[in-house]
């Protein structure tokens, strides 16, 4: 069970009800009818338990979760400023003895 659709179904048929009394047209049949079908779905629809990673070489923006390029100072599409990965170095450790 998905509570979010469900939520959602309800409040959008409920606004559909709203309109049906309060105006007249035909927009409150599809805001009822969408709600219904949200609804419905939550119901049938199960919870994904696998988390989405990025592609290689990229990670998700922390403002609108699109992939960005490793080491990308800004996300392409909200122009989010990425935080600076730390960079691997180009010596090798030294061993503790």
């Amino acid at each position: 069970m998905r509570p979010s659709l469900i939520v959602s179904g309800a409040i959008i048929g409920l606004t559909g009800v709203v309109l049906f009394v309060t105006l007249d047209g035909l927009a409150w049949l599809a805001l009822t009818a969408g709600g219904a079908a949200a609804l419905v779905a939550g119901f049938i629809l199960e919870d994904v338990k696998e988390r989405v990673v990025p592609p290689e070489g990229f990670h998700f923006c922390q403002f609108c979760s699109t992939p960005v390029m490793e080491g990308a100072e800004r996300c392409s599409h909200c122009n989010g400023l990425q935080p600076v990965a730390p960079q691997p170095s180009a010596s090798s450790a030294q061993p503790n003895h």
